[in-house]
């Protein structure tokens, strides 16, 4: 059975994403996660449901554009 909690790692390969994609998602506030203590978590079925609803990826135009602007 799969856990229903990936960690930062685990979502990097599920979603097959760098993790510092994944970071710069965490702190736009673009992707579902939870931070307990001090690891963040992501629910597997949130995930699923959040690439479902963006399927146009202008949540990715937008990162890769801010991360052109701050190496500008």
């Amino acid at each position: 059975m799969e856990d229903k909690f990936l960690n930062i790692k685990e979502t990097s390969q599920f979603l097959k994403l760098h993790i510092s994609t994944i970071n710069r998602l965490i702190e736009a506030a673009e992707i579902p996660s939870y931070k307990v203590r001090k690891r963040r978590l992501f629910d597997r079925e949130e995930l699923v449901e959040w690439v479902k609803s963006h399927r146009d990826r202008k949540p990715m135009q937008r990162v890769k554009k801010e991360r052109r602007s701050r190496l500008a």
